[in-house]
């Protein structure tokens, strides 16, 4: 199995400058980090560009970004159009109606492929569930990223449903979540939380596993993490230096 980055969400540190961003990646042993754009985070207060620019010189790989197109509506050409190009090149999430519109969707790919994106679909609240998303990849191509929280809020999937979807799985995002009747709750990271990720992984295919931990304690987070999954995809987390713990 290739090896793949893990890191954080941007998600994990909203307020946090690119600059202090990319050394909470480094303080946690990650390798990159996947970026929200347009969401109000620390990490593009003075441009994406620049935020980009100075993660690339700490050294981390940006996993893919994120931005708030939903495919599969009839769309606002220029607005997309807006939204792919302040993204760079490179894997792009989205967010899928529950009932995409295949033209639409066609459309949507059309224009992000001549831009030189490669959209990503977020398993999401307001989505569709496992099995239609993965109909949806297995016709289109497009790639999945599997959100912890999505996945509960969509349904859930069986085992069965998890080993469909996994094969079109670019990455994943994980973090201690709870639902019930008051709603969500963030907790700490437990390692039968990644229960589901072992099982997609089997597949190969993903390429990043980012924690976009609210619970306060990414650190521990992250360590759950590594010591879960790290064995498991063939990597060894690389230890901060000195100087970044400083």
């Amino acid at each position: 199995m290739t090896p793949i980055g893990v890191g954080l969400s941007s998600g994990t540190l909203p307020a946090a400058s690119a600059s202090e961003l990319a050394r909470g990646v480094r303080l946690v042993s990650g390798c990159g980090a996947d970026l929200r754009i347009g969401k109000g985070h620390g990490w593009e207060r003075d441009g994406v560009g620049a935020g980009l620019a100075t993660l690339a010189a700490a050294g981390l790989e940006v996993f893919f970004t994120g931005i708030g197109m939903w495919l599969g509506g009839r769309p606002d050409a220029r607005r997309e159009h807006d939204e792919l190009v302040q993204a760079p090149p490179g894997p792009v999430k989205v967010f899928c109606r529950s009932q995409p519109d295949a033209g639409a969707v066609r459309e949507q790919l059309a224009t992000a492929a001549a831009l030189h994106r490669e959209l990503w679909i977020e398993i999401h609240e307001g989505g569709p569930g496992a099995v239609e998303l993965t109909r949806l990849a297995a016709r289109t191509g497009i790639g999945i990223v599997l959100d912890l929280l999505g996945l509960l809020r969509t349904g859930g999937a069986t085992a069965a449903q998890l080993d469909a979807m996994a094969p079109h799985v670019d990455a994943v995002q994980v973090k201690g979540v709870e639902v019930g009747a008051d709603g969500v709750r963030h907790r700490a990271l437990r390692p039968g939380d990644l229960d589901v990720v072992l099982r997609v992984l089997r597949s190969g295919r993903v390429r990043a596993v980012t924690l976009e931990s609210r619970a306060g304690r990414p650190e521990r987070d992250m360590k759950v993490i590594t010591e879960v999954l790290c064995p498991a995809v063939g990597r060894t987390p690389v230890p901060p230096t000195r100087e970044e713990r400083a």
